[in-house]
Formats: C-alpha cells, structure tokens, sequence
C-alpha cells in the first residue's frame, strides 16, 4: 500500500502543480486553482500523505521548478506574500485529511472539515503576507488594508473551490477504496 500511497502522492503534487498555473492576476495574491487540489488532497489521500503531497509540490518549487503561481520558483517565493499561504497549504491538507481519515467522509462532514481548513490556511496566509510586506517589502500596511488585498477578494471563490473539491473527493476517496487503491478505516 506504501507504493501506491507514494504514487497518488506524486500525482496529486502534480495536479496542485498544474493548478497553480491556472490563474487569475488581480493583485499580489493572484486566484488559483491551488486551494481546490489541496483540499482534493487532503480529502482523498488522508493527513500523512496529504501533507507529503504538497510538501513535495513545495519542495519542487523551493529547488527552482517552475510549480508556483505564474512560473514562479525559489525559496525566496516563501517570504513573499504568498508564502504563508503555501505553508497554510501544508497545514490544511494534513487536517482535512486527519478528520477525513477519522470519521465517515460525507459531504456535509467533509465540507466542515474543509471551512476548518480555510481558516488555517487564510490563518497563516494572512500572517505570512503582512510580515512579508512588513518585513521583507519594508512596506508595512494596516490590517484592513492586509485583508482587502489578501483575503476579502478570495473568499467567496474559495469557499466555492472547497464545496467543489468536499463533492468530489468524497467520491474519487469512496472510487479509490472500492477499486483497492486506498484502505479506508471507516
């Protein structure tokens, strides 16, 4: 089971990858696809393979591949403004996919789990993106400010990617299971 935990891993590393090419620019934190294929993440492969997943999508893009928003790569991505965002995206793939793991995966249950999710990553998102400009941009801003640009825009079309990815991971995890590609503990 190891092996083919690794090789979903490896798949859903690429498709968060993919997903951060899709984008739309509307300010220094840009609309991607990358909140919907971490949550699928966490949902269908569970929180300790989950978190490897992106981890390895992180780890591609810190080496210098071309894996984050708009081609970007490089350490220095995270201590930009997105960069706790990036690492919100280790933290919620793990609990989402914790609590999946631990109780009976429904929508309603798995989009709780999801909203959980968001809040840790709009949680370290938001911190990461003011120090950022506080610190490395030496650009502080207020908090109204902060949110305006890095959250307020995002939530709506976020909470809509984490309905999306609830739906549809609870059925590609139940798929997964009946075609013996995961062991679910439920």
């Amino acid at each position: 089971m190891a092996l083919r935990s690794m090789l979903l891993a490896g798949v859903f590393a690429a498709l968060i990858a993919i997903g951060s090419q899709v984008y739309v620019p509307i300010g220094p934190v840009p609309h991607t696809l990358q909140v919907f294929f971490v949550m699928l993440t966490g949902v269908v492969l569970g929180g300790r393979w989950g978190f490897t997943s992106v981890a390895v999508w992180i780890l591609l893009g810190v080496f210098g591949l071309p894996v984050f928003t708009q081609g970007k790569a490089g350490i220095a991505v995270l201590a930009g403004p997105t960069g706790g965002f990036l690492i919100g995206f280790l933290a919620s793939a793990f609990i989402v996919g914790w609590l999946t793991e631990r109780y009976p995966a429904t929508f309603a249950r798995t989009a709780a789990f999801m909203v959980l999710g968001m809040v840790v990553v709009y949680g370290l998102g938001f911190a990461g993106f003011m120090a950022s400009f506080a610190y490395f941009l030496h650009k502080p801003m207020t908090v109204n400010t902060a949110m305006a640009l890095a959250v307020l825009p995002f939530l709506p079309f976020d909470i809509l990617k984490a309905l999306a990815a609830a739906y549809i991971g609870v059925k590609v995890r139940r798929g997964l299971s009946a075609a013996g590609y995961l062991q679910l503990k439920q």
